[in-house]
């Protein structure tokens, strides 16, 4: 498997200039691509027949599951020319930051230096994972592409809390490093290209190749030669697996059984590994947020051409497009019908998988 990436990429220093410098670990919320052939036949039972009828197109699409990750253009070289359009913002972006180094400020870190049972780990932290909902300590493995994960938790106040209101840890008693869980559970969608034998990561979070795939070096005269490029015509699926292979995040991959797709490229058949039940039933039984994702992916599949960048600016990091879409199923997961979508249902996002 060949990958450009040395021990200054995968562990990058803690400052300013360091962060705009790995633009490498940009991008997308993630998912794969289902296809670029044509549209999926009608489904005489959307609720279940989803993932069969990608399949049965998958001689059409492009699938890299059992071959080795390509060699890919890395953010760095992508920051050559984008240095002034996104590297400057990308450095806060979420997709760039879901994994970041360790901030002296962090209020995760000082909970943890102030509890007896946690303390002492504190020096061995090297990296933090997740923001707004729970905050998880990872460290340097000793291993290539691999982070050890403390089984503490931090869960940050409310937003609008205030400033007495404080964060807490949790899972505070028999405190240890666990080398396997990111890596088999988190690296998926905290890291890029995955060794699905190893588990080790080329690049820490989400690189430029997460989501634009493997890029043609003509792009830069005509910007239809990369996925999610300007006025490129690429299929709805294709644009809704990019984010999919990191968001539907009820499915596994049928090659490894892991909780993310095996060696997906942008322009994939996602669905010819990764496998997720789309049944009404499954829908009914999910959290809104997690709903609102699956049920997008299953519109799409059954012929509907609203993908998640029609409401969502990834690079901008804001939704406000969403306001001017005509209002479908796949909205009233988060907002009540013919209410302003300025106003969303208030709710709480839980994942097994997460662990949150």
């Amino acid at each position: 498997m060949l990958w450009r990436l040395n021990n200054r990429l995968r562990f990058p220093i803690n400052s300013r200039s360091a962060a705009l410098f790995v633009l490498s670990w940009g991008v997308c919320l993630a998912v794969g691509v289902l296809g670029a052939g044509s549209e999926p036949a009608s489904q005489s039972t959307p609720s279940e027949k989803v993932a069969g009828s990608a399949s049965a197109q998958s001689s059409e699409w492009g699938d890299h599951v059992d071959a080795p990750l390509p060699e890919y253009v890395t953010g760095e070289e992508c920051l050559f020319c984008h240095r002034d359009d996104w590297g400057n913002r990308w450095a806060k972006n979420f997709h760039q930051r879901t994994v970041r180094p360790t901030e002296a400020d962090s209020l995760a870190l000082k909970a943890l230096a102030a509890d007896p049972e946690t303390k002492s780990f504190v020096v061995s932290v090297s990296n933090l994972l997740g923001t707004r909902r729970e905050i998880r300590f990872l460290k340097r493995s000793d291993q290539y592409g691999k982070f050890g994960l403390l089984s503490v938790a931090y869960t940050p106040a409310p937003p609008g809390s205030g400033a007495r209101v404080h964060g807490r840890l949790t899972q505070t008693k028999a405190v240890h490093w666990d080398e396997q869980v990111f890596a088999k559970r988190c690296a998926g969608c905290h890291a890029t290209a995955v060794d699905p034998q190893t588990h080790a990561f080329s690049a820490i979070s989400l690189d430029c190749y997460a989501c634009h795939g493997l890029v043609d070096l003509r792009h830069s005269k005509d910007a239809k030669l990369i996925i999610f490029g300007k006025g490129n015509a690429d299929p709805p699926r294709v644009q809704l697996a990019n984010c999919a292979q990191c968001h539907l995040r009820t499915g596994k991959s049928k090659k490894t059984g892991l909780p993310y797709p095996t060696n997906f490229v942008a322009g994939d058949n996602l669905f010819r590994d990764f496998e997720v039940d789309l049944s009404d039933a499954a829908l009914a039984r999910m959290n809104p947020g997690d709903r609102h994702v699956a049920q997008n992916v299953r519109e799409v599949l059954a012929g509907k051409s609203t993908t998640c960048v029609n409401c969502h600016d990834i690079h901008r990091q804001n939704s406000t497009k969403h306001r001017q879409v005509v209002e479908g199923a796949t909205c009233i997961s988060c907002h009540e019908p013919g209410k302003p979508k300025s106003k969303p249902i208030k709710y709480e996002v839980h994942s097994a998988l997460c662990e949150y």
